[in-house]
């Protein structure tokens, strides 16, 4: 699993592992809705909700947006970078069953699109923790530690 996330080890980061978990939220009407549209084909507008709710912390939301852009669903082409980014954010929100898929998608990425995917969730992780607590508020999060 080190090999996967080798961008997250970072113990620096591990406050905003913390973040991401607390961001958590119960499915709302746009997965609901996200779902459906999937269901019926439109991948476009499924993406879009898809999106919504994973902005904002919702795990399966992360894991169907993660799926959606490594397939090529509602996207123009695959992008396994896009993929990696939402994947490795819902194993991080606590989806434990993505790890056989994430090992896979290692095996048939390069390096700088693994790296480039791991450092948009970190990124991610960031600008949601500042969103979040606010950059005063960071700071003694990280002086707690």
């Amino acid at each position: 699993m080190k090999a996967v996330f080798s961008a997250l080890a970072a113990p620096s980061r591990l406050l905003s592992i913390a973040v991401l978990m607390s961001l958590a939220g119960t499915a709302t009407a746009e997965y609901e809705r996200g779902l459906s549209q999937y269901e019926q084909g439109n991948y476009d507008r499924a993406l879009m909700e898809f999106r919504t709710d994973a902005n904002i912390g919702h795990t399966q939301a992360m894991r169907k947006l993660g799926e959606m852009y490594m397939a090529g669903e509602g996207v123009e082409s695959p992008d396994p970078v896009q993929a990696v980014k939402w994947l490795t954010l819902a194993y991080l929100q606590g989806d434990s069953e993505l790890v056989s898929t994430l090992e896979s998608i290692r095996q048939d990425i390069s390096e700088s699109q693994l790296v480039a995917g791991e450092q948009a969730a970190l990124d991610w992780l960031e600008d949601a923790m500042l969103s979040d607590f606010g950059r005063d508020d960071v700071s003694e999060l990280y002086e707690s530690f």
